[in-house]
């Protein structure tokens, strides 16, 4: 190959390249010319963007801003340091608690279908009711019965008490009304010469011994 034609062959590769960069150029031109009113457009959008910001927010606003959040680096730190202790604590308890959730789950269902929740809710409604129909008076009455009952309730825990209730309910129940026919004083007489009559008596002289110390007591403390 001769100088003239690896000269012609340079220049034909020249002329390659020249033909690309005129393409690239033609491409990059048209492109611009596309994305120029795309561009002005978001220019003028950003500016007036800007120009409504500055109506709201000056350059104090964002000073004071930047102050406050250097100021609660501390409390954004302890912040971190307590959500940090909380993940811990719900990774070290939710192997415990997450096999439960299903038996409570279900546990909440068998009370669905036993009508829990809605005796739940009509006590909550029988509780705003009497809250409606009685007035503080009551409510201060109510609370001096209470105490009164549980004070009875302390004295009915005494065996004694409870064996004396239950011999007179027993009595009671055992009590028939068709014997028992009219009588005068000498049948009365007559029928106090019995044993059970003379036990009677002897309780009866019990409780009145029982009536006579209450009744002191009551005096002395009048």
């Amino acid at each position: 190959m001769t100088n003239e034609e690896r000269i012609l062959e340079k220049l034909d590769r020249m002329e390659e390249r020249l033909d690309e960069l005129q393409e690239r150029g033609t491409a990059m031109r048209e492109l611009v010319e596309d994305m120029n009113p795309i561009i002005k457009d978001m220019f003028l959008l950003s500016i007036q963007g800007c120009q409504d910001l500055q109506g709201d927010v000056n350059l104090h606003d964002i000073k004071e801003l930047g102050f406050r959040g250097l100021k609660s680096v501390r409390n954004i730190n302890y912040t971190l340091d307590q959500l940090e202790n909380l993940i811990d604590l719900w990774r070290t308890i939710h192997p415990g608690i997450a096999p439960t959730w299903p038996h409570v789950i279900a546990g909440l269902g068998r009370w669905e279908q036993e009508g829990v929740f809605q005796k739940m809710a009509a006590l909550k409604n029988a509780g705003g009711e009497i809250m409606t129909a009685n007035s503080p008076e009551d409510f201060e009455r109510m609370g001096e019965s209470l105490v009164y009952l549980t004070r009875l309730l302390q004295q009915l825990a005494d065996p004694k008490v409870q064996q004396f209730l239950s011999n007179a309910v027993e009595m009671l129940g055992a009590l028939d009304m068709e014997n028992a026919k009219p009588c005068g004083v000498f049948g009365v007489v007559g029928a106090l010469g019995s044993k059970e009559a003379k036990e009677g008596l002897g309780v009866v002289v019990e409780l009145l011994r029982n009536l006579g110390k209450l009744k002191g007591q009551a005096a002395i403390e009048a």
